[in-house]
């Protein structure tokens, strides 16, 4: 049976969890190991150090768990509740896996309508789960959430559309884009957000990575309003070092 994730009524699961849990194995072993050369008789302060070392990298893997657990959720809805929607907005959500951002967005936009596009079967963050099964579990989370109403799940490629273009008052990403295995195909899928985004409409991305060439392509292609910013330490993916970072955008009217 699936369980609920830490704040939400529906079940998002644990962004790449053997991160966190090669992390915490890790740090197990140094501590174990730095323990006990530091209690032998003729154990020296290298033993302490290695302790302390195991124990800044639990630090990470506990910040992480957190951060996939309940702070991007917290950040997210900063975030959303910045962009003062008013409630009749059609939203895409590219690389929307199990629908976290989705049911966040369509909360916002009682008289709207939310896309979710993704290929479940080559998300890399969905590994482990029954291939085939992950659409409807962002379809369960819909309704777990009560936004099954206006909220759809299209299976696609998110680098290229099967969209017309200036369809969407808002475009988000969740981290889907950062997923694409190429620097190629992450261009093509910030190129296609934009192109599917009406005149006057807006982007917002979050990744771990890659957000300074976000940042450069959205300009490139004359998006106004090109920021970006770190979502806090209660979105540490590892350690302060790699933070969930949003980047935001309008297409020009």
């Amino acid at each position: 049976m699936l369980h609920s994730s830490a704040g939400r009524a529906g079940y998002y699961g644990i962004e790449a969890p053997f991160i966190p849990a090669v992390q915490a194995f890790l740090a197990l072993i140094m501590m174990q190991a730095g323990w006990t050369q530091a209690t032998r008789e003729d154990g020296d302060s290298q033993g302490w150090w290695l302790v302390g070392f195991g124990a800044v990298l639990l630090g990470i893997a506990l910040a992480y768990l957190h951060a996939t657990r309940r702070g991007r959720f917290r950040a997210w809805s900063r975030e959303l509740g910045a962009l003062d929607l008013r409630g009749d907005e059609t939203v895409l959500d590219v690389g929307c896996a199990r629908g976290a951002v989705t049911t966040l967005v369509a909360a916002r936009v009682p008289d709207g309508k939310v896309i979710g596009v993704d290929l479940w079967a080559r998300s890399g963050l969905l590994a482990g789960s029954r291939r085939g099964a992950d659409d409807q579990i962002a379809r369960n989370n819909a309704q777990a959430e009560g936004v099954a109403d206006r909220v759809q799940f299209v299976p696609g490629d998110i680098d290229d559309l099967a969209s017309d273009g200036n369809q969407f008052d808002l475009v988000v990403s969740g981290g889907g884009i950062g997923r694409l295995g190429s620097p190629a195909t992450r261009a093509a899928a910030i190129d296609e957000a934009v192109r599917v985004t009406r005149p006057g409409g807006r982007l917002l991305i979050a990744d771990v990575r890659n957000t300074r060439r976000y940042v450069e392509r959205l300009t490139e292609l004359g998006c106004e309003d090109v920021s970006s910013r770190s979502a806090g330490p209660e979105c540490w993916y590892g350690g302060p070092w790699l933070p969930l970072v949003f980047v935001s955008a309008r297409k020009p009217a």
